[in-house]
């Protein structure tokens, strides 16, 4: 027992701090090696007494979690040093890493693990174990091709010790417990420690609070609210709060997206979602910018259209303190932060595709329908122009509940804005929006989403009772579908199986088909002839329907043996083959960015009647920037036209500036112009033998610009060069 008290007396010299209540906190002292000496001496000849062993005074919780890495963090009272053991089963921990830095803030960094896989761990120093419960576990994050449902809480100004925040917790855990969830993410929208974000705020309104549950087993992804700066001006230019020191952050793209380089806001991935952590307060550019400043040369929003550029994955979610719309305890009319935030910002997010925003600051619960384009006070929306759907999305079976619908990619299809900001402050109302689908100004909650594949399920998960009593409420939810409500042709010869999918993950209906309720069925073909299958989601009003068309004949036209598209370097191979034709006249191959409205790309002859293999190629030299869908037909001498498959390939330009062709047919051609920088662009359009058929010079600012132009039936070149020189050329084919 001796030796183990002169261990953790050569701990404590290591460490000589101011103290708190007789307690060191934050502050390191080194000592001489005749200090230590002395000390010792004095140890051994008695008189003095042994020191008390370090307590745990914050965490354990969990940072920067990754597929096979994970960062856990603790504080003690005193400084020692630092152990992590870990393993797949409780109780059993063959992994053991150790940090012989003396210090009161541990950090200790876990690798090479499992995708997707559940550990328990232990903390403690190399002599003392301090944390062992069956609630000290992590999940890495599963692999970025996942397919199994992604789970996300969020909590928005939560730190303020308050019976709501308690209640919210708890209502959260039950639910969780009684369905079976365990997050893959924990997000924070701002405001995380009332009312100064102070280090022992933080401690006794945050950290307390959630130490015995969820802290100790959900990865922790926060964003800063004005309270985390103390709401004071003169602290918006500082990093060096208690917010930042102790929060481990992923800045360099550890988990995904663009680097950020500041721990004021950062990106990262989890599955198939893209996540956009933001500092709505923070200054930056030498203390002089804000989120919301967003002319070229803003760190922050410079980064955030570079990083939502570069993203390629289907969902993307967006949280952040200041709403750009509110009318609870804030009021985005009235208020200047938040009238430079809805004037600056959503046109950003919705610009390049972003389905989700989550704030927080207005202390209540408010939920938008699907809107776009709305940059300026309430009083100018109008429908016409803002609402995208008037559902409420709750997918309840009743009228007016069917789930939001749209395609997937960098394209305006409409956002849902969400304000959470009632985990912990609440209460509050300045008004009502009338785009909002749902508002709670009085009862406080969580915020909490899945994401299976296609589909998203949102919740705002309240309580009702309290303290003993409390018990989960959902009181609002909606749901969201991407890339559903397809039409698919398909020709088969006669006695071929044929499985047809529903294009979404949920509840099915097949009414050609015997009422199967299975996502896919299987037909025989027997009979030849053009039939139509249909398979809808059952619920009252059919809000989602997939039709196939099946062409069944004694012989196909052609037997496909493959079709692929891959992306080589900035063009798109587009090769496919036929082990036999019939009558095959020729192939088109047409490119939408929607995946719906698909143009004509180009034709090649086809081999007519041959039973020998065959193989074709069409290069898109020009792709779109963001989803470009390419859809395979063929037609036969008599003129008939078979449908394939559809293939689909994401493209980002390493140009700064780029065009692509979109040909809408009779004439009609969109130009789609992007530029990394702000530039000016003289385009100029030639015939074959050189003549100018048009010219014309316009702005492009950091972003992109469509250009409409109306040709006559012909082959033309298209020219054009930027400020800088650089030059584009594409080839465009009007019939």
């Amino acid at each position: 027992m001796k030796n183990l008290y002169i261990i953790l007396a050569i701990c404590f010299l290591l460490l000589t701090p101011p103290s708190i209540s007789g307690h060191a906190v934050n502050s390191e002292k080194k000592i001489t090696a005749s200090e230590h000496d002395n000390y010792l001496k004095e140890y051994l000849k008695g008189d003095l007494k042994p020191l008390a062993p370090p307590v745990l005074v914050r965490g354990p919780y969990l940072q920067m979690g990754n597929q096979n890495s994970i960062v856990i963090r603790w504080r003690t009272d005193i400084a020692c040093n630092s152990r992590v053991t870990w393993g797949t089963a409780f109780g059993t921990y063959p992994n053991t890493i150790d940090s012989a830095t003396s210090t009161t803030e541990h950090t200790v960094t876990i690798s090479g693990l499992t995708a997707d896989s559940k550990y328990y761990y232990t903390i403690g120093t190399t002599t003392l174990v301090l944390e062992a419960t069956n609630l000290n576990y992590f999940t890495t994050l599963p692999l970025s091709n996942t397919t199994r449902k992604l789970k996300i809480l969020a909590f928005g100004d939560c730190g303020n010790n308050s019976t709501n925040q308690k209640d919210v917790r708890d209502a959260f855990i039950s639910y969780a417990a009684t369905n079976s969830i365990n997050p893959d993410a924990w997000l924070l929208v701002g405001d995380n420690a009332y009312n100064g974000g102070l280090d022992g705020e933080f401690t006794t309104n945050f950290f307390d609070i959630y130490k015995a549950s969820i802290l100790k087993y959900l990865k922790l992804y926060p964003s800063p609210g004005n309270h985390d700066y103390n709401n004071l001006a003169a602290n918006q230019g500082l990093r060096n709060l208690p917010y930042y020191l102790q929060f481990t952050i992923p800045t360099l793209g550890e988990i995904g997206g663009v680097p950020s380089n500041t721990e004021a806001f950062y990106s990262f991935n989890i599955g198939d979602i893209h996540f956009v952590s933001l500092d709505s307060y923070g200054r930056e550019n030498g203390n002089t910018t804000r989120l919301y400043d967003t002319a070229i040369g803003n760190t922050q929003a410079d980064w955030l259209k570079n990083d939502l550029a570069a993203n390629t994955k289907e969902w993307t979610i967006v949280y952040f303190h200041h709403p750009p719309y509110t009318k609870g305890s804030h009021n985005s009319d009235t208020e200047s932060e938040l009238i430079n935030m809805h004037d600056k910002i959503p046109a950003i997010l919705e610009r390049f595709g972003v389905d989700l925003v989550i704030n927080g600051h207005s202390h209540c619960y408010e939920r938008s329908f699907l809107i776009k384009n709305l940059y300026g006070l309430s009083s100018t929306y109008a429908p016409a122009n803002n609402l995208v759907s008037g559902s409420s999305a709750n997918y309840s079976g009743l009228a007016n509940t069917c789930p939001y619908t749209y395609q997937s990619g960098q394209v305006k299809h409409g956002t849902v804005y969400v304000v959470s900001g009632s985990a912990g402050q609440l209460g509050g109302s300045t008004g009502s929006l009338a785009f909002m689908s749902y508002a709670n100004y009085t009862q406080g909650g969580s915020f909490y989403f899945e994401i299976d594949s296609n589909r998203l399920n949102a919740k705002f998960i309240s309580y009702t009772g309290t303290g003993a009593t409390v018990a989960p409420l959902v009181r609002d939810s909606f749901t969201i579908f991407k890339d559903v409500n397809k039409t698919t042709n398909y020709s088969v010869a006669t006695n071929s199986p044929l499985t047809l999918k529903a294009s979404w993950r949920g509840n099915y209906y097949w009414a050609s088909n015997a009422d199967a309720t299975t996502q896919a069925v299987t037909i025989n073909n027997s009979v030849n002839g053009t039939f139509v299958y249909t398979v809808t989601d059952g619920s009252t009003g059919n809000c989602l329907q997939d039709v196939f068309n099946v062409t069944v004949s004694g012989a196909l036209p052609i037997t496909l043996s493959s079709f692929s598209a891959t992306l080589n370097k900035d063009k798109v191979m587009l090769d496919w083959s036929t082990s036999q034709e019939q009558n095959n006249k020729y192939f088109t191959i047409e490119r939408s960015n929607d995946g719906t409205n698909f143009n004509f790309l180009g034709k090649i002859t086809g081999a007519g009647t041959t039973s020998s293999t065959h193989t074709y190629q069409i290069i898109d030299h020009n792709p779109m920037e963001g989803n470009n869908y390419y859809q395979l037909s063929q037609t036969d001498l008599d003129g008939n036209v078979k449908y394939y498959e559809v293939k689909r390939i994401y493209y980002k330009s390493n140009k700064d500036f780029s065009a692509g062709i979109c040909n809408n047919g009779n004439g009609r051609v969109a130009v789609v112009i992007q530029s990394a920088k702000a530039t000016n662009i003289n385009m100029r359009a030639l015939d074959l033998s050189g003549k100018e058929i048009l010219q014309e010079s316009f702005s492009v600012n950091n972003g992109g610009v469509t250009k409409n132009l109306y040709l006559n039936p012909g082959i033309y070149i298209l020219v054009m060069i930027n400020d800088n020189g650089e030059r584009v050329t594409n080839k465009i084919i009007i019939k």
